[in-house]
């Protein structure tokens, strides 16, 4: 069962903008890769001695956390955007991690990707994970099947996605949409407005509304058709989700956009 907390930062977002709040930094650095070992080892899979690769690593903070908790043989994390080593380092040390006192452990390491293609060989990973990319990846497909790549036999993958786009807070615009659902009925035009006006930090608010609007708004149907397409098969399930008020004016959407706020699930290679 997962801890009051666990469950508290499945329904609720990972941010990248104030890694100096050590709240914060543990919910990344202990709760997700708590998840994560946790989910895999609901199914008997232990990552210890392993070699993992995460799919979006973003700030690395997970992957640091995943190193100290689950003793794998290393974790490779794989983003668009080089990983800021020095910059995780000294969140780490900031935030009180002994292990980080000299250095990033060795078996951490961070590979900047092209948006379809990993750095990597073929069949060179055990396991590979993604903890709230995959709503920000414009392709997919080409990345789920060059994770297929580089998967080794028997190997399986985990993906936690949220929020969907479709959910209360799929636009990531919670500092500015507390309520909710906002960013389905306002006009794109208010939405931009109220966002570059209603903030304190320019440069925020102009990185967020970058974000909100490059995100691909995949749904869980469409999640799972990438992951067929990819040559992919779902074998577990874990929806996220929790009592919401609907607005009216959103009657006419499906019920499964708005309720499922996000999703855990392991998926392997299509043995057919």
């Amino acid at each position: 069962m997962q801890s009051k907390r666990a469950a508290r930062l499945a329904n609720r977002p990972l941010k990248k903008d104030d890694g100096w709040n050590n709240g914060w930094f543990y919910d990344h650095y202990r709760d997700a890769p708590q998840q994560i070992v946790d989910f895999f080892a609901g199914d008997g899979i232990s990552l210890e001695g392993c070699e993992i690769a995460d799919i979006g690593a973003g700030d690395g903070i997970i992957d640091l956390g995943l190193v100290t908790l689950a003793r794998p043989a290393k974790v490779v994390g794989f983003d668009i955007r080089a990983v800021k080593q020095d910059d995780l380092l000294a969140m780490a040390r900031t935030a009180g991690v002994e292990e980080v006192t000299d250095g990033l452990p060795p078996q951490l390491e961070f590979r900047t990707s092209l948006p379809c293609q990993f750095p990597a060989e073929t069949a060179s990973f055990d396991h590979a994970i993604s903890w709230s990319a995959f709503e920000h990846i414009a392709d997919p497909v080409c990345v789920l099947r060059e994770t297929r790549r580089v998967l080794r036999p028997g190997g399986v993958l985990m993906i936690q996605l949220w929020p969907f786009y479709y959910s209360e807070h799929g636009s990531h615009l919670w500092d500015w949409f507390p309520e909710g659902f906002t960013h389905l009925a306002l006009e794109p035009d208010e939405l931009v407005e109220r966002v570059l006006s209603g903030g304190s930090d320019p440069d925020k608010s102009t990185r967020m509304l970058e974000e909100y609007l490059h995100l691909n708004r995949i749904s869980l149907d469409d999640l799972q058709r990438s992951l067929l397409n990819a040559g992919f098969v779902v074998v577990k399930l874990e929806l996220i989700s929790n009592a919401v008020h609907l607005p009216v004016s959103l009657a006419h959407l499906p019920l499964s956009l708005l309720g499922v706020a996000g999703v855990k699930l392991l998926a392997i290679p299509d043995p057919r």
